[in-house]
């Protein structure tokens, strides 16, 4: 690609006026609304001594989300295979219908953890196990692997056990083991969300071929462990990463956000060393927590390291303080890294995140009701108590009473008359619409305001921003290319405590919605902002947040919705737009033409087939109209030209410029010939002194022999 320097000149046209806005995409947000919802509560108390207490009654609990106290509506004791009601009468549970599944989960560590881990795991599975628990083992290296799924067969668990904790970590050819049996169980390509009739039905239909208590579940309730366990499987690939932190938590969402499909009680015990938090990955950490507790799953941490002498935080640079009683609310810094498609006019310092690896897991086991063993290299008693855990809790029933679904965290506080007993439970969820939490892409909290911001009007416009969607040409067909552009001028800076920067934060959601109102692709991120003292004028004054994601898209109409939040004032903005991709064609064709921030270097991120990268290196594309003459000297450009390969024809390309709708004069530039693709990538630089301030747009105008087309750009000079 050849850079041009335009230097026409161009007659100036003073004359006032604004230039037409496009019209606005039709109005087909998701509406949230408040609705009836009922939450089940797996409550374990014990006694300053840690003994199990189940002799309360009803009236001995209080249950308070939000603040307020809520009535419980039924409320009965789990003991064994029994259920006690509160006014004592003893019915035994039905196997197909409350199920207590226990998932042993096994990442990393040395021989010595290893064997502390099989220990544990052989020392949870001593005794026989109840009709209705049934036991899976998983793996993480790097990502979800499975090793035996749901199976009450204590000599297969026991040999998926000894797997799992085995010198090989490798555990690839098991997961395709697993998945081929469930396929051939299900039937290929079956994983996926049951109805509610359909899992019952599924566990009905087999309750007579029963075949006895130790059997694997191919029978009662059989089918529908195997869609939530091959459903997992599906999730787990699109989340492989090599990075530490993000090796632990995806993996561990995967298996969360699908438990939700079976009733009963849940718990996973998970042996690790612990992880960090980071930036990253708060969001999606916070998540586990919030979606245990709405699935009704109960986290047990068991710290592999066993015995240690060192402090787990020696490392840490900004380490979650008092983590195991800490609020998962308590976690206030960002969540998503700035990716390298952000271009930024000044550096940007980043908090490495959370290091301390114990009290991450910490605060998963209190958070969802659980306990963490840490600090020993004895689990015998403490596994015991797991154990009277799974079998023994109190069952309480309660409405949330949720008014408005705007993605806040609910904290949820259990306790009892008697101050010294200790309660274990949930800690909250986020109060998401609970059609969003059941299957599919998991909403994080900030996208809730986001996309009630979509959904009312007028448009919040509290502060400025831009968005966009482009078109393009690749081998494969027309590609999409979606840019969200934010000054943060307008966003809100607070001093850090301790002092020493000063932090903002933005989120955002652009959704892309066909003719008919379908979503075909949504964006989203929460975005931290830190910077010192000296450098924040400029920061603000000068600097951009540019997202952009490109992705293939059918021809036809779109609308781009976009919704951005200043996390720290909660201020919104919103707006929509209406696009157009082109049909797939070997005739002449243009880009859409965007405004160029910068041209970074390509790097490994870099994909070979993305339409803005050029011999000279990325192009980093603004969409902000405005442009101040401080800025820059020049106005740049950035454009691809498809030429019709059948023709012998040479392409041409004009430039009309106008200001307030009314000619200023044209340019017609030389154009290269096409490169080894058949296009050509063109770029202009135009000095603007010969422009005053004002409202502009620049048409232009690919020709070849009696084929035209043709994109316009506008902006503004202050």
């Amino acid at each position: 690609m050849k850079i041009f320097l335009i230097t026409a000149i161009i007659a100036v046209a003073l004359a006032g006026g604004a230039p037409a806005q496009a019209p606005a995409g039709g109005d087909s947000s998701p509406t949230f609304k408040a609705g009836g919802e009922e939450v089940v509560l797996d409550v374990v108390v014990r006694d300053k001594k840690g003994r199990l207490v189940k002799d309360l009654k009803q009236s001995d609990f209080t249950v308070i989300d939000n603040g307020e106290a809520r009535p419980i509506k039924s409320f009965r004791v789990v003991e064994g295979t029994d259920a006690i009601s509160s006014s004592g009468a003893r019915t035994q549970l039905d196997p197909l219908r409350q199920l207590r599944l226990i998932t042993l989960v096994f990442q990393g560590g040395d021989q010595d953890a290893k064997k502390l881990s099989r220990d544990a795991a052989m020392e949870l599975i001593k005794g026989e196990l109840a009709q209705n628990v049934y036991v899976s083992v998983m793996a993480i290296d790097h990502r979800l692997q499975a090793i035996q799924t749901f199976t009450n067969d204590r000599e297969l668990i026991k040999k998926g056990i000894n797997r799992a904790t085995a010198s090989v970590n490798d555990y690839t050819n098991d997961t395709i083991s697993v998945r081929h049996n469930l396929e051939q169980m299900l039937g290929p390509g079956q994983g996926g969300d049951m109805s509610d009739s359909s899992r019952v039905n599924s566990m009905s239909n087999g309750a007579a071929a029963a075949s006895g208590a130790n059997s694997a579940p191919t029978n009662a309730g059989g089918v529908a462990m195997a869609h939530l366990m091959l459903t997992i499987l599906q999730n787990a690939q699109a989340d492989e990463t090599t990075d530490w932190s993000r090796g632990s938590i995806f993996p561990l969402l995967d298996l969360v956000k699908e438990q939700y499909v079976l009733p009963g009680r849940k718990t996973i015990l998970y042996f690790s060393g612990g992880f960090p938090i980071s930036q990253s990955t708060e969001d999606p950490f916070k998540q586990i927590i919030s979606l245990a507790n709405r699935a009704n799953v109960s986290f047990y941490a068991i710290d592999t390291r066993g015995l240690t002498t060192y402090s787990t935080n020696s490392s840490a640079t900004n380490g979650l303080n008092n983590a195991a009683g800490a609020s998962a609310m308590n976690i206030t810094t960002s969540t998503t890294q700035i990716t390298t498609g952000q271009a930024q006019s000044v550096d940007m310092a980043i908090d490495a995140g959370k290091s301390d690896t114990q009290n991450a897991i910490a605060m998963l086991s209190s958070q969802t009701g659980g306990a963490m063993i840490a600090n020993t290299n004895d689990f015998r008693a403490p596994i015991r108590k797991i154990t009277e855990d799974i079998q023994s809790y109190y069952e309480i029933f309660y409405d949330p009473q949720i008014q408005k679904y705007d993605g806040a965290f609910r904290k949820v506080l259990v306790k009892t008359d008697q101050a010294d007993l200790k309660v274990q439970s949930s800690a909250g969820y986020f109060a998401l619409p609970p059609n969003m939490v059941k299957g599919g892409e998991v909403l994080a909290s900030y996208e809730v305001p986001l996309l009630q911001a979509l959904d009312t009007m007028p448009l919040a416009k509290d502060f400025r921003f831009q968005s966009t969607a482009m078109h393009f040409r690749t081998a494969g067909g027309p590609r999409c290319e979606v840019v969200v552009d934010i000054p943060v001028g307008g966003l809100t800076f607070q001093a850090s405590t301790p002092p020493g920067f000063f932090e903002g934060k933005l989120a955002y959601v652009a959704v892309v919605k066909d003719a008919n109102g379908v979503v075909v692709k949504k964006l989203r991120q929460e975005v931290p902002m830190k910077v010192t003292p000296d450098k924040i004028e400029a920061y603000k004054a000068g600097s951009h947040f540019i997202y952009d994601e490109g992705f293939d898209l059918p021809p036809g109409h779109y609308t781009l919705e976009t919704a951005v939040m200043d996390m720290e004032s909660q201020k919104m903005s919103a707006r929509k737009t209406i696009f157009v991709v082109p049909a797939k064609s070997d005739g002449l064709g243009i880009s859409s033409v965007t405004l160029v921030r910068n041209i970074k270097p390509k790097d490994a991120a870099t994909k070979a087939d993305d339409p803005m990268l050029s011999a000279d290196g990325v192009v980093m594309p603004t969409v902000s109209p405005i442009l101040k003459k401080a800025d820059s000297p020049e106005i740049p450009f950035y454009l691809t030209v498809y030429p019709d390969k059948t023709s012998k024809d040479k392409p041409t390309l004009t430039m009309e410029f106008s200001k307030d709708g009314k000619p200023l004069g044209a340019a017609k530039p030389d154009l290269t010939a096409p490169d080894a693709q058949g296009r050509i990538q063109y770029s202009a630089r135009i000095p603007d002194a010969g422009f005053p301030p004002g409202d502009y747009s620049v048409r232009f105008v690919a020709e070849q022999g009696a084929e035209k087309a043709d994109e316009s750009v506008s902006f503004t000079i202050e």
